[in-house]
């Protein structure tokens, strides 16, 4: 799939040794594509807990690139597939680490189509990362935000988004230039995310 091609090819730009994107092409060729991943639940955690089951398997391919082992994927309770990049830390007094209900985000993002091709972003001119109230403004569509429950400020992730969790049968249509129309997402179609969260604040009191 588009998603396990994605994996394979941001590792391989993370890591030029020829072992570790061996290791990667291996990890993704052997992973059940019938049946889900290890589940991940994107359930609410307490301020000071850590989410360790994302931290603990995450394979931070970016920091040592020489000796990580390929990425684990995992599926939240929606059906969003993933594999962490890099996964984000807790500071000692930063209770807001891990988004909950109202808390302040900052999100860079870019999306892609099942073919790879790059429909949105928040990088370029005249664009910016998102900045809204966690699950009190929308953020993108309901798998970005269940994503976004189990990440922490600072880290990285990669997700596939099921037609369900995004925009469904109807996609989203734009008009051309011409007076017609073209489908920017076509309908039934999986997304791809790379994800950054950039900080996330408790809300004023």
């Amino acid at each position: 799939s588009c998603f396990d091609s994605r994996a394979a090819s941001i590792a391989a730009a993370a890591s030029s040794p020829a072992g570790m994107y061996a290791a990667l092409i291996h990890a993704v060729a052997v992973l059940p594509q019938s049946r889900p991943a290890v589940k991940q639940i994107a359930a609410p955690v307490g301020r000071r807990e850590l989410v360790s089951g994302a931290a603990a398997a995450a394979a931070l391919l970016l920091e040592k690139p020489a000796s990580a082992a390929a990425p684990q994927f995992f599926e939240t309770e929606g059906g969003v597939k993933y594999f962490d990049l890099e996964v984000g830390k807790c500071g000692t007094f930063n209770v807001a680490c891990v988004p909950q209900a109202g808390d302040l985000i900052k999100l860079k993002y870019k999306a892609y189509l099942p073919s790879g091709q790059m429909f949105d972003s928040s990088e370029g001119p005249g664009r910016k990362p998102i900045a809204a109230k966690f699950k009190k403004q929308p953020i993108l569509n309901p798998g970005v935000e269940e994503a976004l429950a189990t990440m922490k400020e600072g880290g990285k992730r990669v997700i596939q988004v099921p037609p369900a969790m995004a925009y469904g049968d109807k996609g989203i249509k734009i008009e051309t230039k011409d007076g017609g129309s073209e489908y920017l997402v076509p309908p039934n179609a999986k997304l791809q995310y790379e994800l950054e969260l950039l900080s996330v604040a408790a809300p004023p009191p």
